[in-house]
């Protein structure tokens, strides 16, 4: 399944969860995982860190999925637990728990990079393509909105 794209941006971190948003206009992918349990190893320690993003679809709560995240030309694959479904208009919200602490660390980065490649996005839209320094770029995101990426 794909995920729905809003229009409209979101923070970085969920008020109620303190889960990160996945950054709209990036790509996602999930599939149910129907055996197995949502994390990697049961000897990792667990973690605090989840996702939100948006589905058409309703996703029962306790779920496990899988999620494939392309990115700079691979797939990111990441596997977790869903624990919050909330309506948001005409989609859902859907949050999963990560209880893998490697994993967790890991979607930490990847949604950084996303949320960097999106406001890369905005900026190239609304100052234009030529002003753009994609270093600066990214260096003024992490200033303004590294703060509020949930830790480890």
């Amino acid at each position: 399944m794909r995920l729905r794209h809003a229009a409209s941006a979101s923070p970085v971190r969920d008020a109620q969860t303190g889960f990160i948003h996945h950054a709209l206009g990036c790509p996602l992918e999930y599939k149910r995982v129907w055996f197995g349990n949502a994390g990697r190893d049961a000897n990792n320690e667990n973690s605090d860190i989840g996702l939100i993003f948006e589905s058409e679809e309703y996703i029962t709560t306790g779920a496990t999925l899988e999620i494939h995240i392309p990115l700079r030309g691979e797939m990111e694959q990441f596997r977790g637990k869903v624990v919050l479904v909330r309506q948001s208009g005409d989609c859902w919200e859907v949050g999963v728990w990560f209880p893998c602490r490697i994993d967790a660390s890991r979607m930490r980065i990847v949604e950084q990079i996303c949320h960097i490649e999106a406001y890369l996005q905005q900026k190239k839209y609304v100052d234009g393509p030529y002003n753009l320094n994609r270093d600066r770029i990214a260096a003024e995101w992490i200033h303004r909105h590294a703060a509020t990426v949930p830790t480890i």
